[in-house]
């Protein structure tokens, strides 16, 4: 990985990052139960594991990247070798406090090596320099390997939207808080 390298993305970066494979391969799902009595609505997911591993189609087309991509406050490209091999993109125009992390996308071919770790590192490190007190990243319910990551990444549960994305998955937010405490 030491070819590996993180850089604002430009324009003609479209082309090639439009062409990773956004699918997920995954063995593990959050399924969502719901229960509603007089007094209460419960909402919870639960990691269940599929019959067989399924590959999941990425909830945001990828061809809607460039119709988006003046709409980003900033898009992180990954590069192996200088081509781009991974993305992220951060929108923090809905809340001056808060950074969300909309896509993480690397190729098929470079994942499980550390990148994505690497790319939402680079994420907390834009959001710091602004000032940033929050950084959110949604991922779909049947992203299990996404939602992984922001569990190891200390990225806490904070909510979820039903029927979010186009293809009507339900979106999970994680949620990190990057305020330095006080100490003592």
């Amino acid at each position: 990985m030491d070819n590996f390298y993180i850089r604002k993305g430009v324009r003609p970066d479209i082309d090639v990052i439009k062409k990773i494979d956004h699918s997920i391969k995954t063995s593990y799902v959050w399924q969502m139960q719901q229960s509603d009595n007089n007094n209460a609505v419960e909402t919870r997911f639960i990691q269940t594991q599929l019959p067989r591993e399924m590959r999941i189609n990425y909830p945001h087309s990828p061809e809607s990247l460039e119709l988006h991509w003046g709409e980003y406050s900033e898009i992180l490209v990954g590069c192996m070798n200088q081509a781009p091999v991974s993305y992220l993109t951060i929108d923090s125009f809905f809340s001056p406090d808060t950074a969300w992390i909309k896509d993480i996308v690397v190729d098929e071919l470079w994942r499980r090596n550390g990148i994505a770790l690497k790319m939402v590192g680079a994420a907390v490190a834009w959001a710091k320099e602004r000032h940033i007190d929050r950084l959110l990243i949604e991922v779909s319910s049947k992203n299990f390997p996404a939602i992984s990551l922001a569990k190891k990444l200390k990225f806490k549960y904070s909510g979820f939207n039903d029927n979010y994305f186009r293809n009507q998955d339900i979106a999970l937010f994680f949620t990190r808080d990057l305020r330095r405490r006080a100490s003592g």
